[in-house]
């Protein structure tokens, strides 16, 4: 059986997403670290009071049950690099588009990446080049 985390971890350290569902008339709070923690309300801000309280009983409930606790994503350390896997014909339109701009693949990756996140609405991004790699 896997171990309990007996850290204190903050409710509000939980990535909290509320969406309006205009077929119920509510606001769904989801916490997506935790899972099946979700939870609504008639506003926006009552749906994410109830979410800091289902949150909590979550973290009760885990612990009574000896289920491990995740780590809030807010508390991990990102190394800014990751592995994508692409067909070959983006690869080399990429490669192409990177050369044509007189940029690294990694530079017009992060650029393009970035322009993506802010266009998402997930949050606003500035692209930083200063510890990419040079090379393609």
């Amino acid at each position: 059986m896997a171990k309990v985390r007996s850290k204190k971890v903050e409710v509000l350290e939980y990535q909290v997403n509320i969406a309006y569902d205009p077929r119920d008339g509510i606001y769904v709070a989801r916490v997506p670290e935790l899972e099946n923690c979700h939870t609504h309300g008639v506003s926006a801000e009552e749906a994410l009071a109830n979410a800091k309280e289902a949150i909590e009983l979550w973290i009760e409930t885990a612990k009574e049950k000896r289920i491990p606790i995740p780590e809030p994503t807010s508390r991990k350390k990102f190394s800014g690099k990751f592995v994508v896997r692409t067909p070959e014909e983006l690869h080399a339109s990429l490669a192409q588009e990177a050369m044509r701009r007189g940029k690294s693949m990694n530079e017009l990756a992060v650029e393009l990446l970035s322009e993506g996140v802010e266009e998402s609405g997930m949050m606003a991004v500035e692209p930083r080049y200063d510890k990419l790699s040079r090379e393609p």
